[in-house]
């Protein structure tokens, strides 16, 4: 009995005196949970998921990026090991259950010694943990109880909560709760790694080089939307700043808005609404060759308004005019036609209306001012340069731009693919919205080349890719908001298509508080474009 009772105490010294090891500091992550087991046994719940999110390519958006857990009995063995390995935190949290007899799960980063009572496990947390969730606007993030509050983690909240899994490991015990001699571990996965949940039409490839374009030309805050111009299903949809949704608290009190969609969001449109203007004037027969003066100034009903060239663009035809970026042709050209059709076509492109991407979630509608308000003759020079009550949302510019760049066609966006179910099978999501014969191929290929125009010769051309071309139009509006030494913010974009010959995607980049659309957003789309292509994807 005494040899008995000196063992035991020297195994309870042994446990106790790996207490003083030094230790190396990882952050905790995921609380631990423990049960009474079934069968007798004792549990613990490592970690539980929902339903999965893939890209176009079936990658995973969410739950991709695995990380080491160690499962541990109970014994002094084991302590010892997990003692070696865990930052002080961890230990912390591990030590007293093991004390009681518990068992515990949880994340190492180091090397762990040999131990048969660890059982070594891959745990794959919802969101990315060593480097920045992909997509995390328009994922979303939880809350404390699993539920969806943003994005569409909220929007999609039951799909993905009814494929719901569980990953926990037990160890069989006595009826005293004590774990039995020689018992092994044993891990339950009850849809864990499920395959079930939603396929988007986003692109992992696209939505990461978008984002790191807006990174590395420090676009922020700002947005940029990635179509393909003959679909209109979206590749990127991108937002800054950004969050962690593995800790949100952090950015609660951020004024910089980090949970916002800026993407989704409605802003004054600037220059690059003036494609849209030219293209209702060329349904409304009025020439391209029509050509109006410009010295710079122009007075409307006792208002005066400049053009961006102080000494005037002369007498520019309608390219030309798109071209250099002409304020002052298009107030002339907008005077000159009926304000109905125009704003008529002006929502067949889609501006005005809301964009559903998803139930509960999507683009927002912005704004278009009605005939009466362009009666006023001051709000109808406005609006012919895309300022004043008009709206607009980075995803709007993107869908109409593609409608331009495809024959005069409009396809409501799209995000989703289909859903999946457990076994990898895709259902096709229904899609909304349908499509519309906009303008007629005849305009929209005018249009077309007066933006490649614009980019090979024009105000554009900070966007052009280093091979080949693009079309598009850049965009400096102002915000009617000060800073604190009385200068007004600006919201700059731009607007664009690639391959120029054959179209096959679309970009819209948005930027609050910058200095013009060829400075801030042109450099953007054309490092996108690059990359793209550096990837193959061409078109061609």
């Amino acid at each position: 009995m005494a040899k008995r009772a000196l063992i035991v105490f020297f195994l309870f010294a042994a446990f106790a005196g790996v207490l003083g090891l030094q230790m190396i500091r990882i952050p905790l992550t995921l609380p631990l949970q423990a049960g009474s087991g079934r069968r007798g046994g004792m549990s613990i719940v490592v970690d539980s998921s929902r339903g999965a999110i893939y890209d176009r390519r079936g990658e995973r958006l969410v739950q991709a990026q695995p990380l080491s857990y160690a499962a541990a009995k109970p014994t002094p063995a084991a302590a010892q090991a997990l003692r070696a390995a865990l930052s002080e935190q961890r230990w912390q949290a591990a030590e007293e259950r093991l004390a009681r007899g518990g068992l515990v799960a949880l994340p190492v980063d180091t090397q762990l010694p040999p131990c048969e009572d660890i059982r070594l496990l891959q745990v794959y947390p919802r969101y990315a943990q060593r480097q920045k969730q992909l997509a995390a606007h328009l994922i979303g993030h939880l809350d404390g109880s699993g539920q969806g509050v943003s994005g569409l983690e909220k929007s999609l909240d039951g799909l993905l909560r009814d494929a719901s899994g569980e990953l926990s490991v037990r160890l069989a015990s006595d009826a005293l709760g004590r774990a039995l001699t020689g018992a092994e571990l044993e891990l339950s996965d009850e849809g864990y790694r499920s395959r079930a949940g939603i396929q988007l039409t986003i692109d992992a490839r696209v939505q990461r080089i978008a984002e790191e374009a807006m990174e590395l030309h420090g676009l922020e805050p700002g947005a940029v939307v990635v179509l393909d111009a003959a679909t209109s299903e979206i590749l990127a949809l991108a937002s800054s700043p950004g969050f962690d949704p593995n800790n949100v608290a952090a950015s609660l009190e951020d004024p910089g808005g980090p949970f916002l969609n800026r993407a989704l969001q409605a802003y004054p449109i600037g220059s690059t609404f003036k494609c849209f203007v030219a293209a209702a004037a060329l349904e409304q027969r009025i020439p391209a060759t029509r050509r109006y003066g410009c010295e710079g100034m122009l007075d409307v009903g006792g208002r005066v308004f400049r053009c961006n060239r102080e000494e005037g663009h002369g007498w520019p035809d309608l390219s030309g005019a798109l071209e250099q970026s002409c304020n002052l042709y298009f107030i002339q050209l907008a005077q000159a036609m009926e304000p109905q059709p125009m704003l008529d076509l002006i929502a067949s492109f889609g501006f005005g209306e809301s964009q559903p991407l998803a139930p509960g979630y999507g683009g927002g509608s912005g704004n278009v001012p009605d005939a009466g308000a362009l009666a006023v003759p001051g709000e109808l020079a406005n609006f012919s340069f895309g300022q004043g009550q008009l709206l607009g949302t980075p995803l709007q510019m993107a869908v109409a731009t593609a409608c331009l760049a495809n024959g005069g066609v409009l396809r409501a966006p799209a995000l989703i693919q289909a859903t999946v179910d457990a076994a990898g099978e895709e259902t096709p999501w229904p899609r909304e919205g349908g499509e519309r014969q906009v303008i007629s191929p005849e305009t929209a290929e005018a249009l077309r080349q007066m933006m490649i125009s614009a980019v090979e010769q024009g105000s554009g051309q900070s966007a052009r890719p280093e091979t080949g071309s693009a079309g598009g139009k850049t965009a400096t509006a102002q915000s009617g908001t000060f800073d604190a030494f009385g200068q007004e913010l600006l919201l700059t974009g731009f607007a664009g298509f690639f391959p120029a010959e054959n179209p096959r995607y679309v970009i819209s980049v948005l930027r609050q508080n910058g200095v013009s659309g060829a400075a801030d957003c042109g450099p953007v789309f054309q490092r996108i474009a690059n990359a793209m292509a550096a990837e193959g994807m061409t078109g061609e």
